[in-house]
């Protein structure tokens, strides 16, 4: 024989009735509590920032736009990505998510770049000071209403990026109206017309490898003609002659006898000497036609002339 709930019961044939349990009643073991959840609502679209992004943001690494993605967000909130360590020494501690993961963000493309800026918009207003989500509204509004926007993208999207990177290395007002600011602008513009135009001629000049060597096979049989034009030489938008580029002139004088020089020339691009302000190398190669306040000067590098390039400028 054998207890069974305070029961005796034979252990023969007899089946055991089994214990039933039962729950508390207490409200300490409820899951779910109604006051907790009457402050949630349903959402068919989680528009939260992931806390990992502002983890990113809380150890200076500037957050990738492609983060910002629909499916990179959806990524992060599942927790489906790995974690590095980042820093030296003690701070290698701290975890933060792979980048690695990520798209990079020059496979955004413009429509892509203006709706994960305003999700980024979000991310700022909800981390930064009311001055500083104001100034990076003005930057991303300088950008977004430049008529040459599509013209110009792939260079704005390098200058976001910069202005971006340095603020998460040390936090600052960004100010479109800034010497700095317009000078790194005009340079990623000059580094990408430098880049395409690099490209162009690349591509040009293996397109055509082949059939420039047979012509130059049949043309060597042929007469010197005294009558053929010389090549046309590099000018420089600094001095006015051909045969070097403004950042490597070292000429005394513009080419114009009673002439003074209108711009200095860096890598970062072409300045009017008196007052450091950009000017347009797009406009003195033939044509530009971006506007705006934060585009370099359309003037003649060479006289000043706003009606003319360097290129077509006949006064030096």
């Amino acid at each position: 024989m054998m207890v069974v709930s305070g029961e005796i019961s034979q252990t023969g044939n007899e089946a055991i009735a089994p214990s039933t349990s039962t729950v508390s009643s207490n409200p300490s073991s409820i899951l779910f509590d109604d006051d907790a959840a009457g402050k949630n609502t349903f959402r068919a679209h989680d528009n939260t920032i992931p806390a990992a992004i502002y983890s990113l943001a809380k150890n200076g690494i500037s957050p990738p736009l492609t983060l910002f993605l629909p499916l990179s967000l959806e990524k992060i909130r599942s927790s489906n990505v790995k974690t590095v360590k980042h820093g030296t020494g003690e701070t290698t501690r701290v975890t933060v998510i792979d980048l690695a993961e990520f798209p990079d963000e020059d496979t955004l493309d413009q429509a892509n770049f203006c709706t994960v800026w305003n999700t980024y918009l979000t991310f700022i207003e909800t981390c930064s000071g009311k001055q500083i989500f104001e100034s990076f509204a003005r930057h991303f509004n300088q950008m977004l209403t430049d008529p040459g926007l599509a013209l110009w993208f792939p260079a704005y999207r390098a200058f976001d990026r910069k202005i971006r990177a340095q603020f998460f290395t040390a936090p600052y007002i960004i100010d479109v109206e800034h010497a700095e600011y317009r000078s790194a602008l005009q340079a990623a513009k000059n580094d990408f017309m430098m880049h395409t135009q690099a490209s162009s001629s690349s591509g040009a000049r293996s397109s055509s490898s082949g059939g420039r060597a047979a012509k130059e096979r049949s043309e060597r049989s042929k007469p010197y003609d005294k009558d053929n034009a010389p090549p046309k030489r590099t000018l420089c938008f600094r001095c006015g002659r051909t045969g070097h580029g403004a950042v490597t002139c070292r000429e005394a004088n513009p080419s114009k006898h009673g002439r003074n020089f209108v711009i200095y020339a860096n890598r970062g691009g072409l300045f009017r000497i008196h007052d450091d302000h950009a000017v347009c190398m797009s406009f003195n190669c033939g044509k530009c036609e971006s506007s705006g306040n934060t585009h370099a000067l359309h003037i003649c590098s060479l006289c000043s002339d706003a009606h003319h390039g360097a290129v077509n400028c006949t006064r030096n």
